[in-house]
């Protein structure tokens, strides 16, 4: 559900919402030079600072109407878990929290488009929830993207995820939206899923573990051949 002054128009809310801090995150974390691969890049939040700082970026959505905001990218029509290019890239990028879907066959298809995507000595980036999300059920308001951002009526039963969050631009709109139940992950799940789609962890880029770099198996395959050559 959507309110304010933009009802029903989710792209008016996407095209004001300002990058925060991650452009350069996945900057710094993709070798210097490498293409960028984008999966649900939206309005193109991300993918324009990226654009800005120089990086070559295909930006990969299934709506139109957003991709027809994007410029100076490579943009495709797709759904991530069809999205089959034939070619590789230095940086796959999964942002959004779209990891923490509840269906674990969708989950399982976005990390293989991820793992297909990406070149042997690239590296994936893995934005999702905190694994404490919803155990504090204490509504909060922080200023974030460039507006006003509210969570409420939050509940966390198990590993599912429930809230509704508000975003107030002031008299640009306002948007509320309701999370039915994503599914948080585990440190010991977000692995094991990893590990099925044939990527392995490297490292958790923040203290909250919300980000995350993987590799391909393959990336690790050749470095215990190379350990098992130095010790020959």
């Amino acid at each position: 559900m959507s309110i304010g002054k933009d009802p029903g128009a989710p792209v008016a809310l996407y095209e004001i919402l300002q990058a925060a801090g991650e452009p350069e995150l996945i900057d710094r974390e993709v070798p210097p030079g490498a293409a960028l691969l984008e999966l649900g890049c939206g309005a193109g939040r991300i993918t324009h600072p990226l654009v800005a700082l120089g990086r070559q970026v295909v930006a990969v959505d299934f709506d139109a109407d957003m991709l027809a905001h994007v410029r100076g990218a490579e943009t495709v029509l797709s759904r991530i878990e069809d999205l089959r290019l034939g070619r590789t890239f230095g940086g796959v990028v999964l942002m959004s929290n779209l990891v923490n879907t509840r269906d674990d066959a969708q989950r399982a298809a976005l990390l293989a488009s991820c793992q297909r995507h990406v070149e042997p000595g690239g590296v994936v980036l893995i934005e999702r929830y905190d694994p404490n999300s919803g155990i504090d059920t204490t509504p909060t308001e922080t200023r974030r993207f460039g507006l006003t951002i509210r969570v409420t009526d939050i509940r966390r039963e198990g590993p599912l995820l429930f809230w509704t969050i508000e975003y107030d631009a002031g008299d640009r709109g306002t948007w509320s939206f309701r999370l039915e139940g994503a599914r948080v992950l585990s440190d010991d799940e977000t692995v094991a899923a990893l590990a099925a789609a044939g990527l392995r962890l490297e490292r958790w880029l923040d203290e909250r573990r919300r980000w995350l770099a993987a590799s391909p198996r393959i990336r690790e395959d050749a470095r215990r051949i190379r350990e098992r050559e130095e010790l020959a």
